[in-house]
């Protein structure tokens, strides 16, 4: 993890962002077939410090990735969380594991991982950013400017 990071504030321009990446093994349930190990790398970035992304089968012509928000995954290590196509819950076959089921209008997806995996990225991700911080990192008049001059 690299610390140089610097929080922007609307005066502060000479932003330096920094990204930290944690590759992860998740299996995916397959109904009614063997399950299926996914290299999946997690990326937690300080240019977008609410989110999370999670490219499956990187590096790969399959390579999908799914954005979601650092404080679901959080919420759901601990309760069953997410209404929308991210679900996270603790596994409720093994407290050392959770379960993340992805859905979208083609399908859905369900796999199970180790928590320690999760716990270890977020806590780098908290220290980079934390939780109650991520406002100080966004550079609210450049987002402003790009998003009415786009």
């Amino acid at each position: 993890m690299n610390n140089e990071a610097t929080p922007s504030t609307s005066r502060n321009h000479s932003i330096k962002h920094v990204t930290h990446s944690h590759d992860v093994v998740i299996v995916r349930a397959i109904p009614g077939g063997d399950d299926v190990l996914v290299d999946v790398e997690l990326c937690y970035d300080t240019s977008d410090p609410f989110a999370i992304k999670a490219c499956f089968l990187r590096d790969t012509p399959n390579q999908i990735t799914w954005l979601f928000s650092r404080e679901l995954l959080t919420a759901g290590m601990a309760a069953p969380v997410g209404e929308g196509d991210v679900r996270i819950s603790p596994s409720a076959d093994s407290p050392e594991m959770v379960q993340i089921d992805l859905n979208t209008p083609d399908g859905a997806a369900h796999f199970t991982a180790c928590a320690e995996d999760f716990t270890d990225f977020l806590d780098c991700s908290q220290a980079m950013v934390p939780s109650g911080h991520e406002d100080l990192w966004i550079d609210f008049d450049f987002e402003l400017h790009r998003h009415v001059f786009d």
